[in-house]
């Protein structure tokens, strides 16, 4: 590992235990595929968290390494659930990969983000969940964003795709959805996805 990668991590680690002061953090790394290669020391870290009514944070570590665009990426969930950290590792090496993962970019799992759940797919959007300071750190003089991984169902993507991502966002709002659980429907309901 180079001096940028270990400084970005550094920076990362210390944003995240800034946001994250009273929770346990734990790394991990997803053994098998290639991320390696693309990512060295690529890691994912879990954040427990403090509260029983907060979710636990799955934050990759060193997705941004690659590239002078790339982000990370934070996927909440109801429990500790060690499946996420393959999720991401596959994200982080997507987006190394050169693939887009920004904003409005959609993943396709291929099986669902939960057991027992129906989403396969994980929809790229801005870290909503908390104040903004959260979703950016700096290294140096770069700003680095933290983007959040959603779950959401087939024809919640058809719909974003066709109607816009703001106005999927408007129909989870006005639907008070909990995109952290795993059994919830698609709030489009019985409706087609144009």
């Amino acid at each position: 590992m180079n001096s940028f990668e270990e400084g970005r991590r550094s920076a990362l680690a210390r944003h995240l235990h800034a946001s994250w002061p009273h929770c346990a953090h734990v790394d991990s790394r997803w053994q098998a595929g290639g991320i390696e290669e693309l990512v060295p020391g690529f890691q994912v870290r879990c954040i427990a968290p403090s509260d029983a009514s907060e979710p636990w944070v799955y934050m990759s570590l060193g997705a941004s390494i690659i590239g002078g665009d790339s982000h990370e990426f934070a996927l909440l969930s109801p429990v500790e659930y060690p499946r996420h950290v393959e999720t991401l590792t596959m994200l982080a090496h997507w987006q190394a990969a050169s693939r887009t993962a920004d904003v409005g970019s959609v993943l396709e799992l291929g099986w669902p983000w939960m057991e027992g759940g129906e989403a396969e797919h994980l929809l790229i959007t801005p870290l909503y969940a908390y104040p903004p300071e959260y979703g950016t750190f700096r290294d140096g003089a770069q700003e680095v964003d933290i983007l959040w991984v959603v779950p959401v169902h087939a024809g919640e993507v058809a719909y974003m795709r066709r109607r816009g991502m703001q106005k999927l966002e408007e129909r989870f709002e006005k639907r008070g959805v909990n995109l952290l659980d795993p059994r919830r429907e698609s709030v489009l309901g019985s409706l087609p996805a144009s």
